[in-house]
């Protein structure tokens, strides 16, 4: 792969530290040093006057606003429903004027700047020295949201006069002028009330019409707050006084919001003052973070021994899908999270097949909520699907709602990914939990929407011996309008039947909910055999003498390009050829075939897998910030140690390097996950798909120990390996495990050779 890191920030275990500042990092830096407590999240911009380039972004997990004009689509099936998660109040925003000049870092002069991220807190810190011709002072801004009261965030704005003396002037806002995309001034002030130390605020999105109720405290060392303000839009309080030689300032300010999907009454003001009532300090909230932290880190801590970089690498992923994700909303993961507005804040397909592992093996509960989304919008997909002119349920390729917000028909139309990915989702997530309750209540009647829409969407070849789908995207979104796509007619073929399977189990063993969901669904047994009938004669393309799936029909027989050929300049290509020239040859953007044989390990012997690696990989260009992590996986299974290790350099530190070059926009969530699912599934040699939980661990050559710890079916297991040994402890009951190809009744531990099988 054509990629270079840019090392800018210092490697440290538990902290992300930049000493100096460069202006042309600074939106990268934003994403980077972004908060998010699952709820809200903000990015790392400056507090303060910044006249360079920026983009300021708050935003709130589920709120959204509409566009300002519906979309033209000429034709039935193409998304009409596009929605955007917003860009919201900057309730940060603060001038700071010494002697009445403004400090800018655009402008001004300053030495020791430093920024520092506490990945054991969540706390976000800044200082520089600011000088000016009549008085030199040290700046520092804190800041932090809290976790457990995640309603909560905090401020903290300490000046202290080293050289000279300045009148001081600090304006702190609530500022609703903020741009979405850069120009879309999305909301409006319904009330606000003045507090002496704040205001309170009521303000709604103008299309979806959406709330955001926000209360604010102020407390300062020193100076009275008085209120210049003069603009509708943005909320104003100021301290102004004299700070002499060795002096002092520092401003608290404590800020709670509440959104609201719809209109506002008396009942959410109530809460909102319950909610400020107990709210608490800086101090006491980051000593609440800290607690959290520890906590979790306890569980999920990933340590690499011999390889600092990857280290703080992964731990930096870790740390922000704790920030992401945790189960206290309603709502899906976007693929940027809370940190930009790329991609609009949508949840895609990679939701269930590569960020749900991390929630199944940390806390499968929270993998449950995940899955929840999809049942609750269970309407939305089975609405979409009859624009499809299909029945049963069509999940969105693009959605915060439920609704398909993806505006290219392309992807929208002929993408069923996440139709089998949540399919795939409730099978991986009952396969590791056991949780048949779930299954009979909400996943049974999810896998019957989706294989009744699989079925009807699909259609047999001419002679009728063969049943497949037309006209469809892959993985590979290189590849367009293309019949019988491999990974597309396997995964629905998996689903069928998984689905037969599980409504024939409820018909035996749960009649009376059976009875419910036949009758709620119009579900009979002509259907069940028919969907039957469909998943038997389902098209695989399979080669038993060279063992290869074709992608797609007439895959092997596209013009090819030696991705060696092309000239690092043109990269990425979505930016620098003609769009109808991706699809013109056999070049692949990220995995298809191979997204297959991972999700479905253990359902491909090792020739399969080798035989494909080595056919697709080299025609693969891994445009997708996703394809590394999987390619290392399977390359690591191959003995390919060096391709796995150099394809992982990519995965812990995409964002920290900026290897696509567009970190500027927002973190790369799902590659995050990626990271994880690298190590664990990679090097730590976890396979889930199999009836046995397997762990085969190996090191790249760099490392000397590798540590993670998974839970599994109320327990917790360690697994611990260096070049020589591998130990495997569990807390809770004894379990059967495989390790290596040899299965092991574990009580509390067990150590065996690396590379297995003989015990030590």
């Amino acid at each position: 792969m054509v990629k270079s890191a840019i090392k800018y920030y210092e490697v440290n275990p538990w902290k992300i530290i930049e000493k100096g500042f460069d202006p042309k990092r600074s939106k990268a830096s934003e994403s980077i040093f972004s908060l998010a407590n699952e709820y809200m999240g903000v990015r790392g911009f400056f507090e303060e006057t910044y006249s360079g380039e920026t983009l300021i972004g708050t935003y709130f997990n589920g709120l959204y606003e509409l566009p300002e004009k519906p979309s033209n689509a000429p034709y039935k099936g193409i998304s009409r429903k596009s929605h955007f998660m917003v860009n919201s109040v900057n309730y940060l925003a603060t001038e700071i004027y010494l002697n009445n000049q403004p400090v800018d870092l655009a402008k001004g002069s300053f030495t020791d700047f430093e920024r520092t991220l506490d990945m054991q807190s969540g706390e976000l810190v800044r200082r520089f020295i600011f000088r000016q011709k009549d008085c030199t002072a040290e700046i520092t801004f804190k800041r932090l949201l809290d976790v457990e009261n995640f309603t909560n965030a905090y401020q903290v704005i300490e000046i202290r006069m080293l050289e000279g003396k300045a009148d001081l002037l600090v304006k702190s806002h609530l500022d609703y002028t903020v741009k979405h995309f850069g120009s879309l001034k999305p909301w409006k002030v319904i009330e606000s009330t003045e507090k002496p130390d704040g205001f309170r605020v009521l303000a709604q999105t103008k299309k979806s019409r959406q709330s955001l109720l926000t209360d604010e405290e102020i407390i300062v060392s020193h100076g009275e707050i008085s209120n210049p303000n003069d603009k509708k839009m943005v909320f104003t309080k100021q301290i102004a006084f004299k700070l002499e030689k060795s002096e002092s300032f520092k401003l608290e300010k404590r800020v709670s919001h509440l959104v609201i999907h719809g209109g506002v009454d008396s009942s959410h003001k109530k809460t909102l003052e319950e909610i400020v009532a107990k709210r608490s300090c800086y101090e006491e909230a980051l000593k609440s973070n800290r607690a959290y932290f520890e906590k979790k880190w306890a569980e999920c801590d990933i340590e690499i021994a011999g390889d600092e970089e990857n280290l703080q690498g992964i731990r930096f992923c870790i740390f922000n899908l704790f920030q992401t994700y945790r189960g206290i909303s309603s709502n899906n993961i976007g693929a940027k999270g809370l940190t930009g507005e790329a991609y609009s804040g949508h949840a895609f397909w990679d939701t269930e097949t590569y960020i749900l592992p991390f929630y199944l093996f940390s806390n499968p509960a929270d993998a449950k909520k995940l899955l929840m989304f999809r049942y609750r919008t269970l309407p939305n997909a089975i609405q979409r699907a009859r624009e499809l002119d299909c029945r049963g349920a069509s999940y969105p390729i693009a959605t915060l709602n439920g609704d398909e917000a993806c505006e290219l028909w392309q992807h929208a139309s002929l993408q069923f990914q996440p139709s089998t990915g949540v399919a795939f989702a409730i099978w991986h997530y009952v396969h590791l939990t056991d949780d048949f309750d779930f299954l009979i209540k909400y996943g049974a009647e999810m896998l019957l929407e989706i294989a009744r829409f699989l079925a009807s969407r699909g259609d047999w070849n001419p002679d009728k011996t063969g049943f497949g789908f037309y006209g469809v995207m892959g993985p590979d979104e290189f590849q367009m309008m293309v019949h019988n796509n491999t990974y597309t007619n396997y995964m629905a073929k998996r689903t069928i039947l998984y689905a037969c399977e599980v409504l024939k189990r409820m018909e035996q063993s749960y009649p009376s909910e059976y009875a419910k969901l036949t009758e709620k669904t119009g579900f009979s047994k002509t259907e069940l055999e028919d969907f039957l009938t469909k998943a038997q004669k389902m098209i695989i393309l399979y080669d038993e003498n060279t063992r290869l799936f074709e992608q797609h029909d007439g895959f092997f027989k596209l013009p090819h390009v030696d991705k060696n050929t092309i000239s690092t300049d043109e990269f990425p290509l979505y930016s620098h050829w003609s769009y109808d020239r991706l699809y013109r040859n056999d070049l692949i953007k990220q995995p298809d075939v191979l997204m297959m044989m991972f999700l479905y390990n253990q359902s491909f012997t090792a020739e399969q897998k080798a035989a494909n690696y080595d056919y697709y990989e080299p025609r693969t260009i891994h445009e997708s910030s996703l394809s590394p992590s999987i390619h290392s996986i399977l390359a690591m299974e191959l003995g390919k140690t060096q391709e796995a290790f150099d394809f992982f350099r990519f995965a812990t530190r995409l964002d920290l390097d900026d290897y696509n070059r567009n970190t500027f926009e927002g973190l790369h969530v799902t590659s995050l996950s990626a990271a994880w699912l690298n190590i664990v599934y990679g090097f730590g040699g976890l396979r889930s798909d199999g009836k046995y939980l397997k762990i085969a661990p190996k090191l790249p050559d760099v490392w000397e120990r590798l540590k993670f710890r998974i839970r599994y079916r109320g327990r917790t297991i360690e697994v611990e390996t260096t070049k020589t040994d591998t130990e495997i402890r569990i807390s809770g009951e004894s379990l059967e495990l495989q390790i290596y190809d040899r299965l092991y009744m574990v009580d509390k531990s067990i150590k065996v050779k690396t590379g297995g099988p003989h015990d030590c």
